[in-house]
């Protein structure tokens, strides 16, 4: 809670002294390697609210980009018993982390184009499963996994960013969407009798993590710090 009122605080203190940004491609020329965080309304940057390193330049900004968090929601989920089941909603805790490498292309003073290659990693710890004989009618046994979902995407957004005659600087980017170039499901059995067709099934559901918790796109990405 701290640490997200301290990236609001901050945010406010940047967007009201944009007045100081007006030569943002000069004072961006001067610095070396500024450092920053990020967040916005993505679930990766929401949960993990990562930490920056770029290298500046007028024309040109490369950086890299890691962190970690974890978000919590609430999921319906069914517990069964022979041919009856019951729906409740339990709380899911779900752990993120990202690692990227960044780019800009500035079209202007503060207009840009941001992209890069970022790996993304969704863990969930007791991920539950429980299927259905089809003969009987009746559910089998709860299995118990630790699923691992690992995405790579390439990201590409439009966005602006003013760096300050005070040596900070706060880029908004108003989309980011992504491309998927790979992906990687993995489950681990932890508890309960398994078959070959519940850990497939298993497997399934676990990559439908990221359908639970939305796509990998986002607006109002917040990225801001000092440079030097």
């Amino acid at each position: 809670m701290i640490r997200k009122l301290s990236i609001l605080c901050l945010s406010i203190l940047f967007c009201g002294s944009v007045a100081w940004a007006a030569d943002s491609a000069g004072n961006r020329k001067d610095q070396t390697v500024r450092l920053g965080m990020k967040t916005g309304i993505h679930i990766i940057y929401f949960a993990t609210s990562p930490y920056v390193l770029e290298f500046p330049g007028e024309d040109w900004t490369f950086g890299l980009v890691y962190g970690s968090g974890d978000f919590t929601y609430k999921k319906p989920y069914t517990t069964s018993t022979g041919t009856s089941s019951s729906t409740v909603k339990v709380k899911e805790l779900i752990k993120f982390s990202t690692s990227e490498l960044t780019g800009r292309y500035y079209i202007g003073n503060s207009f840009n184009i941001p992209f890069g290659v970022a790996m993304y990693n969704v863990q969930k710890d007791d991920f539950k499963y429980q299927d259905k004989d089809k003969t009987s009618s009746t559910y089998r046994e709860i299995t118990y996994w630790d699923a691992d979902y690992k995405i790579t995407l390439l990201n590409l957004g439009i966005g602006n960013e003013w760096t300050y005659d005070w040596g900070g600087y706060l880029g908004i980017d108003w989309f980011q969407g992504g491309a998927k170039l790979s992906d990687e499901v993995s489950v681990k059995h932890k508890s309960g009798t398994v078959s070959d067709k519940s850990k497939k099934d298993a497997e399934k559901e676990a990559t439908e993590i990221s359908d639970d918790i939305g796509g990998f796109a986002g607006v109002l990405i917040f990225t801001f710090g000092f440079g030097f």
